[in-house]
């Protein structure tokens, strides 16, 4: 029988890093001093009558260090409201810069915390953000493509029969509007959350593009920029 440890981490690990509750922070990095809030909602999606994701939200800010390196933190508001501390920490940077058909490609480290006060269970997890983008039009606006990455290295598990995965992946795919002054971005995003796990046991009719494996995620994401002033 599972125990209630067992059954948190395993709500965590399928609901939580699995399905990752956020869509990419920062595929491209800020302007210099460039400072971004923003928001997100979204989520695996499930069938409700017709496909809709799990309303789950978060808010992040970002500040550009230089036109290729930003830092950016974020707090998981729906998390929250289940008596969980949620927290995200990390960077982007831009290794490669766009040049005609060759794509900017850039790499996110970052880390994701999450402190069940009810049980008293700390756990953190470090990520992995690959993206390639390419900038387009006058705004600048862009799609990209990437793979989202999280790291298990405890020996909880899933279930009562299977370990723990732990290389938990995301394939990712998105596209970013910029405001004409570039003081807002819209982003839509369409994930394939965890391709690598069974969802037969979840107790969540999530929708997956394979049927068994994963589920299909989506999300919406709008922030505001400023630029620091002098």
């Amino acid at each position: 029988m599972m125990t209630k440890r067992r059954f948190f981490w395993a709500l965590i690990l399928f609901t939580g890093i699995i399905q990752s509750c956020a869509p990419a922070r920062f595929v491209e990095p800020l302007d210099k001093k460039q400072v971004s809030v923003g928001g997100s909602f979204g989520g695996p999606l499930i069938q409700f009558g017709a496909p809709i994701p799990i309303p789950l939200t978060s808010v992040d800010v970002g500040y550009g260090l230089d036109s290729n390196l930003t830092v950016f933190g974020s707090w998981h508001t729906t998390a929250a409201l289940f008596n969980n501390a949620q927290l995200e920490g990390g960077l982007t940077h831009r290794f490669i810069k766009q040049r005609k058909y060759l794509p900017n490609v850039s790499v996110s480290p970052s880390f994701q915390f999450i402190y069940n006060f009810p049980n008293n269970l700390p756990k953190i997890w470090p990520v992995l953000d690959l993206n390639t983008y390419w900038n387009y039009g006058k705004r600048s606006n862009y799609f990209y493509v990437g793979l989202n990455n999280y790291f298990e290295f405890g020996s909880n598990i899933v279930n009562e029969q299977n370990p723990a995965r732990h290389w938990l992946f995301n394939p990712q795919i998105g596209h970013v509007v910029k405001g004409k002054t570039n003081n807002w971005q819209l982003t839509a995003e369409l994930k394939f959350l965890g391709p690598n796990i069974d969802n037969t046991y979840a107790f969540i009719p999530y929708m997956s593009l394979t049927g068994s494996r994963g589920a299909a995620g989506f999300f919406i994401s709008y922030r505001w920029l400023f630029n620091q002033r002098k």
